[in-house]
């Protein structure tokens, strides 16, 4: 396996004796089963952790403390090697794709530990789990992260679809492999919201070859949601709430295991060179390509379900007046917003990043918005006194690459912090 995951050392800060690290050193796994729903049968299981008993024995409380310590990190890393001794003390009643999730705080930076390794070895698979909160914190370490991953053989899910609208805007930049839908989805899918977001899923499973998951199934009327939905996995407490690893005659060869897709490669062009290699590009001046960056960035304010937004800051630098309001509006009212070229925050609520000497997007002008029901982008550039070279492209494929492109510059959102640093 590549340098993908952080060893930090948790066991020797035993020695401290405070309350989390007694908890640390204390923690047990949990598992629960993920079920094929065409036949009933086993082929995975999600990793849980829990904490001892006592003030820290519920996860959301022990995060909270290593977060409040800054040791999420430390302790996100921790959960993933416990979960993995017990699957492989586990031998054959252990499973052979084991889900592990990921805090947004957490993402590991170094190598993988042994029992990552012997795991892999043994021909076990690995789904690694994100949320939505991961995504907004900071979305390109995140897709940074989701490349090294597949680099080693490791899929991607991202979970809780449909608790946030933001994630359904997301989801195109993390591409994953499996797509796991909140349980108020499943529980109660009687209402416009749930229509809207089961179609937005299943139009990037099926595009994108994904596997669609249901979650918080406990009823017969929950599976058939799940399955009138449109998903062939499920995991609930129908099928068995969290436990130790055992014995299990439901247990079948993983026919709807989740693999890894090919990663992608770096992105060296920029937008405006990758549109021109194979678009015709318009000529026109300042105010013609003004008006086709105002258009596209309307849109993303009047677009149908949440938008993410990447720009550069154009010829005329930071936006101020009625563009500069537009983009405040759109920080505020949509998933992302981002300007490239005028340090990490230019505006209230947008994210930035600076650009370096000789990078070639200070020379272009694009304006990206993408949705589940939008993809357009302006690619520009001034050519000759005033006058611009530029294009205006729909095709999606196309659109979510160069937003790729721009997306892997932006900075965290403020207060998300750096595993290592």
């Amino acid at each position: 396996m590549a340098d993908i995951w952080r060893i930090s050392g948790a066991r020797a800060a035993v020695e401290a004796g405070d309350e989390l690290t007694g908890a640390m050193e204390a923690l047990t796994t949990a598992f629960q089963p993920i079920v094929d729903l065409a036949t009933g049968g086993v082929i995975a299981h999600e990793a849980l952790t829990r904490g001892p008993a006592g003030s820290l024995e519920r996860p959301e409380q022990l995060f909270e403390r290593a977060r409040s310590e800054n040791r999420l990190a430390q302790l996100d890393e921790l959960c993933r090697i416990r979960a993995l001794e017990a699957t492989l003390a586990a031998g054959d009643d252990g499973p052979s794709t084991l889900f592990l999730n990921v805090e947004p705080d957490g993402i590991p930076i170094g190598p993988p530990p042994a029992v990552a390794r012997e795991f892999a070895a043994r021909g076990g698979r690995l789904v690694m789990e994100f949320t939505e909160r991961a995504l907004t914190a900071d979305p390109a370490r995140v897709q940074w992260f989701a490349t090294r991953l597949r680099h080693v053989g490791v899929a991607v899910a991202l979970d809780d679809v449909g608790s946030h609208p933001s994630s359904l805007a997301l989801m195109p930049f993390l591409r994953p492999e499996v797509v796991k839908l909140d349980q108020a989805l499943i529980q109660d899918p009687h209402d416009d919201a749930a229509a809207r977001i089961a179609t937005a899923v299943f139009a990037y499973a099926e595009q994108n070859d994904a596997i669609v998951l249901a979650e918080g199934i406990e009823t017969a009327e929950h599976e058939r949601t799940a399955r009138a939905l449109g998903a062939t996995l499920g995991q609930g407490w129908y099928y068995g709430r969290p436990g130790l690893l055992g014995p299990d005659p439901r247990r079948i060869p993983p026919v709807s295991v989740p693999l890894a897709r090919a990663p992608e490669g770096p992105t060296r062009r920029s937008p405006f060179a990758t549109v021109s290699r194979s678009r015709p590009m318009r000529h026109g001046g300042l105010a013609e390509v003004s008006l086709a960056a105002e258009l596209l960035e309307r849109r993303a304010l009047t677009a149908e379900g949440p938008t993410v937004t990447l720009a550069t800051v154009g010829p005329r630098g930071v936006p101020d007046g009625a563009r500069a309001a537009r983009y405040v509006r759109a920080a505020a009212e949509t998933s992302l917003v981002a300007l490239l070229g005028a340090g990490t925050e230019p505006l209230p609520g947008v994210r930035g990043a600076d650009l370096g000497e000789g990078d070639p997007l200070r020379a272009e002008w694009d304006v990206i918005v993408v949705g589940p029901h939008v993809a357009a982008a302006l690619v520009a550039r001034e050519f000759l006194g005033g006058e611009y070279q530029y294009a205006v492209v729909y095709e999606r494929d196309l659109v979510l690459e160069l937003a790729r492109s721009l997306m892997s510059r932006t900075v965290p959102a403020p207060g998300a912090t750096m595993p290592g640093v």
